[in-house]
């Protein structure tokens, strides 16, 4: 018979392929659906405890601070991270939980009362319309405050000679040529508008994409930081991070309830 294990940390159970032993114990009884099916008064699936080959539990808390018994199985292909928890299993797109982790980063970095700048070895040069370069103009003082240092040159050109440390010269740019023809940015709206727009945006573009491989370190540490997340369940656009499979999901499928 299978062995039990030995507590919520106990080691998996050593398999004999799947007719063996159940098999050599009379278990598997004629008319039940072969060596697939579970014996008489098998245990439900959310009493057994079996840990994953050679990996450790993930420190998982939340906002709660309560520490949750999850586990880090793997990855499916290098889509989604799969964790066993307490009550089902746990599928979590990895882009998405990456984006949610930058965003709230990248936020934390732009609340700062006084924005980290980084000086630009190379000016960028923007090539705006009147209309866009007054806009900016208007908005030089909030821009300032966010981390940004314009100088406006002829024929309508905006030399930018610094710009927020988390940003690169590229998505500086980018956000800027944004702001320029986002005709509803104000002085008063501007720095919320970075925040979230910039934010969201940025942390799309630079989240681990779709199939990509991690190695078990680099998913316990993505895990570990999305359980510490404000929002751990969406991205900044609504997506959800996380859908689960509860115990009793899985027992209906495999016909044990």
């Amino acid at each position: 018979p299978r062995p039990a294990a030995s507590g919520p940390l106990g080691a998996p159970p050593a398999w004999e392929g799947l007719g063996g032993r159940a098999a050599e114990a009379g278990e598997v009884r004629e008319g039940s659906g072969g060596p697939f099916a579970p014996p008489e008064g098998a245990a439900r699936i959310a009493t057994a405890a079996f840990a994953p080959f050679e990996r450790a539990q993930v420190p998982l808390s939340g906002r709660s601070g309560e520490v949750r018994p999850f586990r880090l199985l793997g990855q499916y292909k290098g889509t989604l991270v799969l964790l066993e928890g307490p009550d089902g299993l746990y599928l979590l797109d990895q882009h998405v939980a990456h984006e949610r982790i930058l965003y709230e980063r990248l936020r934390r970095a732009l609340e700062a009362e006084a924005p980290a700048t980084q000086a630009l070895v190379t000016p960028l040069l923007l090539e705006l319309s009147r209309a866009e370069t007054m806009h900016l103009a208007g908005l030089a003082h909030a821009l300032g405050a966010a981390g940004f240092e314009l100088e406006a040159l002829s024929g309508g050109t905006l030399a930018v000679s610094g710009a927020p440390a988390v940003l690169g010269p590229e998505e500086a740019r980018g956000l800027l040529m944004a702001v320029a023809t986002d005709d509803e940015a104000t002085p008063a709206n501007l720095r919320r508008r970075l925040l979230d727009d910039l934010a969201a945006s940025m942390a799309c573009k630079a989240a681990v994409k779709m199939h990509h491989p991690l190695a078990a370190e680099k998913l316990e540490a993505l895990v570990s930081e999305l359980f510490r997340a404000e929002n751990p369940y969406a991205c900044p656009h609504g997506r959800p991070v996380v859908l689960v499979l509860t115990d009793a999901d899985l027992e209906r499928r495999f016909g044990r309830r």
